[in-house]
């Protein structure tokens, strides 16, 4: 998206002054491209094969279990991933991720094969399939790309919870002239599709004359849902950011879309460390997108063209990030639907060491997925599954 836009600009910048007078589509973010690498988690790619054609679709669903320490630092991951299948053939599957071991998931109607830094799926669908793999990560290469942040400490009778979005990436923009009318129906367009949680439709705006980059870049942050629950071994007295019921201090916010990215629960009493439960969801834009005065639409909106423009790119930009967070792990379709749940949650001491995020022993590479049809390739099918388990 960087690239893009930056060409955009610098081609606006050396046309022609007779030609900056015409129109010109410019396309909108979203759905895709990310604003980042990851997610989806990448790493090494696999063995260059045969040109595969993608003619199955698949929709993902997914859940991320973070295993933290009494610090708030992460021990232990795992991630459960179901693939859902649909059409006939043949099928090579690639999904990159920092596996350390990997099994058949609930209800999965095939084994998956692990390799460095790799899932693998090989085999035939008939309509309808079922791939669903259980794997235990690395936690240093995923630590960066979660999208939540959690420190706990405890000063004498005080406990204290910071939970922070940790999503924040700054994006190269454009700006132009553009048609205050067209403004407020994308605007409107994009508002129900985020209320809807759809994900976002391709969409053009018409500027006229120059398009160029904006001054600064920007500051796009993906909305996430945060409910969770502290257990003490004794009920808290109090609790700021939060409420008491009974032993338990439960609680629940937005972090993101024109709201703090930073919460802190602080808890008097308890008499100990708490077992922490946090469940997380990219969620949609709903305040950055709400017209003025809170009526149905933006068309009463007195802000000039410039303002709506910058709104509507900013919020569309915010919806593609919390779209890039659905898919944690890889689809293997591109387009297909993703949806992710991220749960951080007290880990047994006994488990693995703190870990850093700075060295992540995997190579940098090209995330790549294959999903293919066809009878020429079932040889190859099951090379990859002998290569698979060797």
């Amino acid at each position: 998206m960087r690239r893009a836009l930056a060409a955009a600009a610098l081609a606006a910048a050396a046309a022609p002054a007779a030609a900056l007078a015409d129109t010109q589509q410019v396309l909108l973010p979203g759905p895709t491209p990310y604003p980042t690498p990851s997610p989806p988690l990448a790493t090494v790619t696999p063995p260059v094969g045969a040109t595969l054609t993608f003619r199955i679709h698949a929709s993902s669903d997914q859940r991320v279990t973070a295993g933290v320490d009494a610090a708030g630092r992460l021990v232990r991951i795992r991630a459960l991933q179901n693939l859902h299948l649909t059409g006939t053939g043949d099928y090579l599957i690639v999904v990159p991720a920092p596996v350390l071991d990997v099994q058949a998931g609930p209800g999965s109607q095939s084994q998956p094969g692990q390799r460095r830094g790799q899932i693998l799926w090989a085999g035939f669908a008939a309509k309808r399939k079922l791939l669903s793999a259980d794997a235990l990560l690395r936690p240093g290469p995923v630590a960066p790309f979660l999208p939540l942040r959690l420190r706990a400490a405890r000063d004498g009778d005080r406990y204290t919870l910071t939970l922070a979005n940790a999503t924040e990436v700054t994006q190269v923009a454009f700006q132009g002239t553009a048609s205050k009318p067209e403004l407020v129906s994308l605007l409107d367009q994009t508002r129900r599709q985020s209320l809807a949680h759809e994900r976002l439709s391709p969409v053009y705006v018409t500027i006229a004359g120059l398009v160029s980059q904006r001054p600064q870049k920007a500051r796009i942050v993906a909305p996430l849902l945060v409910s969770g629950e502290l257990r003490f071994p004794q009920a808290p007295t109090s609790a700021a950011g939060g409420v008491v019921d009974g032993r338990s201090v439960r609680f629940s916010f937005v972090l993101g879309d024109e709201q703090p990215l930073t919460r802190r629960l602080e808890v008097t009493g308890g008499g100990g460390e708490p077992r922490v439960r946090v469940e997380v969801t990219p969620t949609a834009v709903v305040r950055g997108l709400r017209p003025p005065g809170g009526g149905a639409s933006w068309r009463s909106s007195r802000l000039p063209a410039d303002a709506l423009l910058r709104r509507l790119i900013d919020t569309r930009m915010e919806l593609v990030r919390s779209d890039q967070y659905q898919g944690f792990l890889a689809n293997p379709d591109s387009l297909g639907l993703n949806s992710t749940s991220y749960v951080y949650e007290t880990a047994s001491a006994r488990r693995a060491a703190p870990v850093t995020t700075s060295s992540s022993g995997e190579s940098s590479g090209t995330l790549v997925v294959l999903l293919a049809i066809g009878g020429a390739i079932v040889a190859a099918a099951v090379g990859l599954v002998a290569w698979a388990h060797s």
